[in-house]
């Protein structure tokens, strides 16, 4: 037999039968099902045990703030001002001296236009008013004429002719007051017949002076005439030289050029020569004045009537003029509305209300008033035309009230209104549940004003504990 010997520190087996294989399973199997079981348990109780704040309630502290009742309304962003600029002369597009989104100034070059036609238009103006200016001063001649030499030599034939007839008609008269022996019947006969003739050439002198008297107011009628050919002729000349002028297409209004709709090389024709109009150029509009036109509910136009500024309202007398600088309109409201925008979700906007326009406008049975309302505030430069704005109105507002949240208000057992606050129980660590009646005045969605049963300070169920909204169920149950 071998002897073997055994150190100190080396691990020493156990007395007894050595534990096969299949049984070192079964240990290992036990282990892992006892440390299964307690992690098992251990999350399950962490899942099922119930957060203390749960079974507490959840509570608020009433305090004291100011209170503010909107009127909503939603609109779309627009400038005050948008100018469609038209082309009032004709030509080919040559250049174009802004583009959409730059801003100008009053009497910017915009766009330019070839010249070629209309200083064709202006040649041919200028040749129609020399024409008409040679023909107003011909028919002032002849007027001139008719009324003094013409008239003048009428008249004296006349003059000249009556002589005649009165010699005439003496020497006739004469010769038939001698006896008859005395009288010759060849002479008295000639005498007749000069008599006669210079009576029938009175006659035609007289009927040429009625002529030239008639002809007076007939050149005057041509000399009007010919006085409105001129100056229609100046007035094309004029207009020419306007058109001609416009070749050159400027700014109206200081603003952003918001669309240029045409192209260089674009042949237009212009206003005055199309029934239309002329051909839309570019689009300005006025961003400093940006203005929202809301949609306010049949149900809070009287609220916004009262609230609104004079001048706003429709049928306003005459001495209730809005301020010129609406910036120092903006200065005179108190409670200026509120204007919010999804471009810009955390920043607000004031305003000032300009007018209420009168006439509704109906759409499936909904009546709205337009109400324009001017963004005053500083930040209005980051708005564009055409976002979709939410306009609040301020219609009533309370400062330095005791504010109640609108969860912690409950109906009671009587059906009065008010709130549950925490009561101490029969031990220290116990707590019970009170229903306080109380007062609410206005409400903005969110908290309510107290106006009797709590002060600034008390602590108010917004959430009961668990065993007290247990009981309300079982009550709800019995009532059943």
């Amino acid at each position: 037999m071998v002897h073997r010997e055994v150190d100190g520190n080396e691990p020493r087996l156990p007395d007894g039968p050595i534990p096969d294989s299949s049984t070192m399973k079964n240990v290992i199997i036990t282990i892992l099902s006892i440390v299964a079981l307690v992690a098992g348990y251990v999350a399950l109780s962490s899942k099922l045990r119930m957060p203390l704040s749960m079974l507490e309630g959840k509570t608020a502290i009433i305090q004291r703030g100011d209170l503010t009742l909107p009127i909503n309304a939603t609109g779309e962003v627009r400038p005050a001002r948008r100018v469609e600029i038209k082309a009032e002369a004709s030509g080919e597009v040559i250049e174009i001296a802004k583009q959409a989104g730059d801003r100008v100034e009053a009497g910017d070059l915009l766009i330019r236009l070839q010249r070629d036609d209309e200083q064709r238009n202006v040649d041919r103006a200028g040749l129609d008013l020399d024409i008409a200016g040679a023909r107003l001063e011909d028919a002032r001649l002849r007027l001139r004429q008719a009324r003094t030499a013409d008239l003048r030599a009428a008249q004296s034939r006349v003059d000249e002719l009556a002589e005649r007839v009165r010699m005439a008609k003496f020497r006739m008269k004469k010769l038939a007051e001698l006896p008859e022996h005395q009288r010759n019947d060849e002479e008295m006969l000639q005498r007749e017949t000069n008599y006669g003739s210079s009576k029938a050439q009175l006659g035609a002198a007289e009927a040429n002076l009625e002529t030239a008297e008639i002809a007076v107011p007939r050149f005057e009628q041509a000399l009007k005439q010919a006085e409105a050919a001129y100056e229609t002729a100046k007035t094309v000349l004029g207009d020419a030289e306007k058109r001609l002028s416009k070749t050159n297409i400027m700014a109206p209004i200081p603003g952003i050029v918001s669309d240029v709709r045409v192209q260089v090389g674009n042949v237009i024709q212009g206003g005055r020569t199309t029934l239309t109009g002329g051909t839309v150029l570019v689009v300005v509009v006025d961003m400093d004045k940006l203005v929202v036109r809301a949609e306010v509910d049949e149900a809070d136009i009287g609220r916004v009537l009262e609230l609104s500024p004079a001048w706003a309202r429709p049928g306003h007398a005459q001495a209730d003029q809005m301020p010129d600088d609406w910036r120092q309109a903006a200065a005179m409201s108190d409670f200026p509305p509120i204007i919010t925008v999804e471009s810009f979700r955390d920043e607000e906007f004031t305003g000032i209300i300009e007018r209420i326009y009168p006439e509704p406008k109906s759409l499936s049975g909904v009546v709205t008033y337009l109400t324009d309302v001017i963004i005053t505030s500083e930040n209005r430069s980051r708005l564009l035309p055409g976002m979709r704005a939410d306009v609040r109105f301020t219609s009533e507002h309370l400062e330095n009230v005791v504010l109640c949240p609108n969860e912690a208000i409950r109906p009671g057992s009587d059906g009065e209104l008010g709130v549950f606050v925490p009561k101490a129980g029969p031990t220290s660590e116990e707590k019970t549940v009170e229903f306080v009646s109380c007062k609410f005045g206005l409400s903005d969605g969110n908290y309510s004003h107290v106006k009797d049963g709590l002060g600034q300070g008390d602590v108010v169920y917004v959430k009961l504990p668990l065993q007290r909204d247990r009981d309300k169920e079982r009550k709800k149950k019995r009532r059943r």
